[in-house]
């Protein structure tokens, strides 16, 4: 997306440029005839952990992940509005470095023994990805001067890949393990609907639901090995499939415009993250399932943005977003995710000429700390699942996006 143009994502009530399709689809009756908007945004992500267990702190510094989006709206006729996006609604995107296994133990599985402690055979991600786009088609119908309502089906492609590597003994002496697991392709449906009331010039509000998406993946998994015959006969390249939940979002939007040139808005979302259980991948052929316990809880994200524009080509805006945490206890913290609640702070300005506009946008992003203990067990038979206690700081993300758009 465009970052919210600058606004912190509050465009629930706004929504009056093409991109509302991502935020509130209703609005686009606002919008006459023809409209589009494209452009690109980039995020470069920074975290650090510190393990207590050796002392050594590492980062995952200069990552930078491109995230397109395009949206078109078009007026059917004095009722009917059609609009369409494509977007990215999640994604993740972690690189440790080369050294970060070499310890051992981060997280994993022991296959050869699953009832003993994961010193015996200790894992440590190494990377993971998951990319997704989403097109999400739209009809908005303008029931009379207040209100709008829309309806909305969406396809969300994704792409899954994960590293581990795997240790049996003290740093992996008596055998590793580089295990590859990646997805050819991941897909999942749902829909969307939305309200939009513009009460008079001066108060707008909306409201979103969007539906949560199972996202199936089928792909594969590939092993190398060193030393580690034990491992290489139960660790074999084979099939692979999973599913990932996607949450079901509803937020809530009021703006206020006190001056023609100047409105403030503010938003509440709240994400069904209990519906994200855990992270299971299926590998075929008797190696043994990937398995991460999650039990996440729902989270909610309350948003400021103001808007001003001193000049008729010129529009500045700023937001902030304070966003509580999905981690529910020691039993969610993982180092798959070192994630916990987050504030964005967001910047922007808006440029205009005859029927062409550019967006330009920043949001830095800053996430709180998390704290890791001791963790070992089993669920229910499955895999060992362990992480060794330690600290992830230092976690942010600086985002820059940039929109053109044109009205037909």
């Amino acid at each position: 997306m465009a970052l919210g143009g600058g606004a912190g994502g509050g465009m629930v009530a706004r929504a009056d440029d093409p991109s509302a399709v991502a935020y509130n689809p209703a609005g686009i009756t606002q919008i006459p005839g023809t409209a589009t908007q494209m452009g690109l945004a980039v995020s470069m992500l920074n975290f650090d952990i510190t393990r207590n267990y050796i002392g050594e702190t590492v980062s995952t510094s200069n990552q930078a992940w491109p995230i397109p989006h395009f949206y078109l709206t078009h007026q059917l006729n004095d009722k009917w509005w059609f609009g369409i996006g494509a977007f990215t609604r999640y994604g993740l995107g972690s690189q440790f470095p080369d050294n970060w296994t070499a310890w051992g133990g981060e997280q994993g599985f022991n296959p050869i023994m699953p009832n003993q402690p994961a010193a015996v055979l200790a894992g440590g991600i190494k990377s993971v990805t998951l990319l997704s786009s989403t097109i999400n088609p739209n009809i908005a119908y303008k029931i009379n001067d207040i209100f709008s309502v829309s309806a909305g089906v969406s396809y969300t492609w994704g792409y899954l890949s994960l590293n581990e590597q795997y240790n049996l003994g003290p740093a992996g002496m008596m055998g590793q393990a580089d295990a590859r697991i990646h997805s050819e392709n991941g897909y999942a449906f749902g829909y969307n609907f939305g309200l939009h009331a513009r009460f008079n010039d001066q108060w707008s509000a909306g409201l979103t639901y969007r539906a949560s998406e199972d996202m199936t993946f089928d792909g594969s998994a590939r092993f190398r090995f060193s030393n580690g015959a034990a491992l290489s006969t139960l660790m074999k390249n084979c099939d692979a499939d999973g599913k990932l939940s996607i949450p079901d979002v509803i937020t809530l939007g009021v703006m206020y415009k006190p001056l023609p040139n100047l409105s403030f808005e503010g938003d509440v979302a709240y994400t069904v993250w209990s519906r994200y259980r855990n992270l299971t991948i299926n590998l075929h052929n008797g190696t043994p399932t990937f398995f991460e316990q999650k039990n996440w809880r729902d989270t909610w994200a309350f948003t400021f943005g103001v808007e001003y524009a001193p000049l008729d080509w010129l529009t500045l805006r700023a937001g902030f977003t304070y966003e509580t945490s999905p981690l529910k206890d020691d039993n969610c913290y993982d180092y798959l995710v070192p994630s916990n609640g987050r504030n964005y702070y967001t910047l922007g300005a808006g440029f205009k000429y005859e029927n062409w506009t550019l967006d330009l946008a920043y949001m830095y992003i800053d996430v709180r700390d998390i704290n890791y203990s001791n963790r070992q067990g089993e669920q229910g038979g499955t895999p060992l699942v362990s992480t060794y206690a330690g600290r992830a700081h230092n976690s942010y993300a600086h985002n820059f996006g940039l929109t053109i758009g044109y009205k037909f």
